[in-house]
């Protein structure tokens, strides 16, 4: 978008933007077709149809989920962070804890979580069958973690949070939402 308003106001530059000797600081509404012509062409190379901007644009996805209540999970449990604060699209699932992509590009992914006193946790990012980046907030205390990554999908791939090896606490409540899980189409 910043191209095309760079474009365009060089193009008015070019056609209207020319002094005249006499008066000081008058312009005339001089046209040089070869230079318009030029920016015409351009600014279409730049926008095409208009139907890849527009689709991508149909296509946004966003959601914020957050869990309302402390979960013992069990052993490779996808976390349902059931609590939804946005959800653009409709691309994420609290039934399920899963993120599905409507299309192909780079999405960014957040996930914050907390421990109970003293109780452990170990969490993972993945992408369909890919483990990717994990979150081990520690055993002492209430603890947070948070994870935040970028990662290329293709329409249909799937995103969630899932427990893993044997830290298995993670805590929350529904008034505060301490445990959460975002993301959203970058581009």
């Amino acid at each position: 978008m910043n191209a095309v308003c760079f474009i365009v106001v060089v193009m008015f530059i070019s056609c209207y933007g020319n002094k005249t000797n006499s008066q000081k600081g008058s312009y005339t509404l001089k046209l040089e077709n070869a230079n318009y012509e030029e920016l015409r062409s351009m600014l279409w190379k730049i926008k095409g149809t208009g139907q890849g901007m527009r689709e991508h644009e149909e296509k946004f996805s966003a959601f914020a989920a957050s869990l309302t209540d402390p979960k013992t999970l069990g052993a490779g449990q996808i976390v349902k962070f059931n609590k939804v604060w946005t959800n653009i699209n409709n691309d994420y699932h609290p039934s399920t804890g899963v993120y599905t992509a409507p299309i192909a590009g780079v999405y960014q992914f957040a996930c914050t979580v907390m421990t109970p006193y003293s109780k452990t946790l170990r969490v993972f990012l993945w992408k369909n069958n890919t483990q990717t980046v994990a979150i081990y907030p520690g055993d002492s205390g209430h603890n947070m973690g948070t994870l935040n990554m970028i990662l290329e999908l293709k329409k249909g791939d799937k995103v969630y949070i899932r427990q893993g090896r044997g830290e298995k606490y993670i805590h929350s409540q529904s008034t505060s939402n301490f445990s959460m899980f975002s993301g959203y189409l970058i581009r």
